[in-house]
């Protein structure tokens, strides 16, 4: 709501008080709900939160904010946060809303120009909760509905009220008004904007703004006391007016006294969220580094950890770009004063990036060494799911730290180690005992777990799937072992740059895994005939591996090995890569050392051998169906196998078919490593980073060379000395051959015994 000045929106409010009573009748109010007039009787948030706008009702608006300094660029970002552009958030229930309209509202718009700023997003529930009627809270969760919609707007200064400009959108999506759950604006709702509410919603705000309720049957009683008083003493109306007006006027003075203290207050409120953010970022890019970086953040009071040798990148690389390669060196531009990232800006300044983020999607899809020692470049995809996605910043800094340590630990264990076994026989060969105290072994493992679950859920006789595979089982038994394998990884290479395309995980039975390796087929049931164990290994080969095939693609819960798998595709890379040139971690290749990225968590690989020995012996259903033949017992199914990631093929895409089907592809991961960047006409956003040197705008200082990178530099100069005395002794002996017949016989021959010898 915007402020304003002058009696005339006084007046406005009072006359039709006054009338309202003399004649007997208050006047309906905007939306002729009964609300009475006044600014809203809501909570006043400053009461319970130190900063309100900070509070979850009031926090997506501050996020829109974020989003409109974005946008606004650099030098005008502080007009997002004027403290005379109100904003306000309304909760709409989702289940009040059908698709077009869940849609159309969390596009939002948000530009430098003059049109209404807004922005829709579905916010956890149990965040709200507290802030509901205890009957709608009861019936969300009733319905099983564990998000709401927040509807945030900014007003347009002399035009139209945050509060407004929410309504307007309502109506444009005939959205009813009973589906507001809940109304928060900074600025308490005027007598104007209260009634966008129903009665019984619950309304709340940052600071007391405008005359409520109480206060204007205060002063329309005021007005009819002196009415009342100077009518008896005989006084003509002229002059009632006047006692009237200096009543107005001395409300309109303790108005006017009470909005200024609204600005005044919320100006430090978006001065303190602002700065609390920019330190957030601060404190993120500082302590948990750059992605690839070996650099340690600046603390007094540094956690215990394991020395780590030169060279040696710290734990949790791959959340944000610090602001150079020291953090600790002053000299240097703060991550305060400029977030260097697009994924540090999305996970420590929500509104900084495109809304609906799920992080837990983050993936990495780009890798670069660009030779100048201080660390890599690199950007991750993420899909926008607003209506079931995670947006929660922790998810994508746990997402980011399971991408970095798997990169390092595919990097300094052979590839011969990276495998996983469940097996109820083969207890002492779960895991290799590295990889199994790391994450990575343990996502292996759960998801190899998770595998006998979802084929569980496939096979079971009371979906149609299953009805399906069970009519055409035959035989007295089925024990199918099924393995998750790399199919080849779709990338395209471009000098020191790696853009995976794509990377896909496949499934294959027992007997395709062994004689993929070499390896004869092992009998599962001994007492199956021939005939009946091919027809079952068909039957679950065409209608149950195709399924689970796209669950490990696509289902959320293989989401973290999809991940690793992810890792290990750039870390092959980044093999086949230190092979050629020198790079900046080409040293910790195959030294089998993973002390840095060992699993902080209490697990161990038995804890899921364990799970999966209960799952076995108990089954993962046990169901009794009743025919007209009588009574069929389905009970126990056991599927096992592994997960093995040993062998990597690379599907090289040209430059000519990448720039054709992938056109815009690089241009979104470059800018990806400065701001968030939203994908051309898909659902991805990028989010990046560039090196820790880069960020900082610095160069690469010379003693960062390894050994081997001075070897190489200075090779060109070694070499130098040599060709000029070769060249100098060939001219001299050119020359000898030309003088008199006594030099001639002296120089020696241009082919010697040395020419034809063999080399060693």
């Amino acid at each position: 709501m915007a402020f304003r000045r002058g009696r005339a929106w006084l007046r406005g409010l009072v006359v039709p008080l006054v009338l309202g009573v003399l004649l007997g009748a208050a006047p309906p109010s905007t939306a002729d709900d009964g609300r009475p007039p006044g600014a809203a009787e809501g909570v006043d948030l400053s009461k319970k939160y130190e900063n309100p706008l900070m509070s979850p009702l009031l926090h997506p608006v501050f996020e829109l904010r974020l989003e409109l300094a974005r946008v606004l660029g650099e030098k005008r970002a502080h007009l997002a946060f004027d403290q005379y552009r109100n904003g306000a958030s309304d909760l709409i229930d989702p289940r009040k809303l059908n698709k077009q309209q869940r849609e159309g509202l969390l596009k939002g718009s948000v530009s430098s120009r003059t049109s209404p700023t807004w922005r829709g997003k579905m916010i956890d529930l149990e965040s709200v909760g507290s802030f509901l009627n205890r009957k709608d809270l009861a019936e969300l969760r009733h319905d099983n509905q564990s998000n709401v919609l927040a509807l945030s707007a900014l007003n347009i200064r002399g035009t139209q009220h945050s509060e407004g400009v929410i309504q307007n959108l309502l109506d444009d999506f005939d959205v009813a008004k009973s589906a507001k759950l809940a109304g928060a604006s900074e600025r308490q709702q005027c007598w104007e904007c209260a009634n966008f509410y129903h009665p019984e919603t619950p309304t709340f705000f940052g600071v007391p703004f405008d005359l409520n309720t109480s206060e204007v049957e205060a002063l329309d009683r005021g007005i009819l006391t002196i009415e009342k008083e100077w009518k008896a003493k005989g006084a003509s109306p002229k002059a009632i007016n006047r006692r009237v007006d200096r009543w107005l006027a001395e409300w309109e003075g303790r108005t006017e006294d009470r909005n200024k203290q609204a600005a005044d207050r919320l100006k430090t409120y978006l001065g303190d969220a602002k700065n609390k953010a920019g330190a957030a970022a601060s404190k993120n890019a500082g302590v948990l580094s750059s992605t690839f970086s070996a650099s340690k953040p600046c603390d007094t009071k540094p956690a215990p950890q394991k020395s780590q040798a030169p060279g040696v990148p710290a734990q949790g690389f791959m959340r944000l770009a610090a602001a150079g390669v020291n953090p600790c060196d002053k000299t240097r531009p703060s991550a305060e004063s400029r977030p260097a990232t697009g994924l540090g800006q999305a996970l420590t300044l929500p509104g900084a990036a495109p809304g609906g983020i799920d992080f837990s999607s983050l993936q990495l899809r780009y890798l670069s060494d660009p030779g100048d020692g201080s660390g890599l470049q690199y950007s991750f995809s993420a899909q926008r799911d607003p209506m079931k996605g995670d947006s929660r910043p922790a998810t994508g800094v746990t997402a980011a730290d399971q991408t970095s340590d798997a990169f390092f630990v595919w990097l300094a264990l052979n590839p011969s180690a990276f495998w996983v076994n469940l097996n109820p026989n083969e207890p002492h060969r779960i895991v290799d005992s590295k990889l199994g105290r790391t994450d990575a072994g343990r996502i292996m493992l759960e998801a190899d777990l998770q595998m006998k679950k979802t084929v569980g859920k496939l096979i079971h006789p009371d979906s149609e799937l299953g009805r399906k595979f069970w009519d055409g089982i035959t035989g007295k038994c089925l024990s199918q072992r099924v393995w998750i394998l790399p199919e080849p990884a779709t990338v395209r290479q471009d000098g020191d740059k790696l853009y995976i395309v794509d990377a896909p995980l496949d499934v294959r039975m027992e007997a395709q895994y062994l004689a993929q390796r070499g390896k004869g087929s092992t009998a599962s049931c001994e007492e199956q005939d021939k005939a009946s164990g091919e027809r079952n290994e068909q039957l679950f080969r065409s209608l149950i591996l195709p399924e689970l095939k796209r669950a490990i693609n696509t289902a959320p819960e293989y989401a973290e090995v999809r991940r690793v798998y992810l890792a290990r595709v750039a870390a092959e890379w980044y093999r086949e890569l230190s092979r050629t040139k020198h790079t900046t971690y080409g040293d910790l290749i195959g030294k089998g050392d993973i002390d840095n990225w060992q699993t902080t968590s209490d697990w161990k690989p038995t804890d899921t051998f364990n799970k999966f020995v209960d799952s076995y012996t108990k089954g993962e259903f046990n169901v009794t169906h009743k025919t007209t033949e009588g009574n069929t017992i389905y009970t126990r199914t056991y599927v096992y196998g592994g997960v093995d990631l040993k062998r990597i093929t690379f599907k090289k895409v040209s430059g000519d078919r990448f720039q054709k089907e992938h056109a815009g592809l690089s241009k979104n991961i470059d800018k990806s490593l400065t701001v968030p960047s939203a994908g051309d006409g898909d659902n991805a956003v990028w989010l990046g980073a560039p090196t820790p040197l880069q960020a900082s705008g610095g160069t690469a200082p010379e003693d960062q060379l390894s050994a081997s990178g001075w070897a190489l530099r200075l090779l060109p100069a070694l070499l130098l000395p040599f060709a000029a005395l070769l060249w100098w002794r060939r001219r001299r002996l050119s020359t000898s051959t030309t003088a008199s017949p006594l030099r001639r016989a002296a120089a020696p021959r241009r082919t010697t015994r040395y020419d034809n010898r063999r080399p060693s």
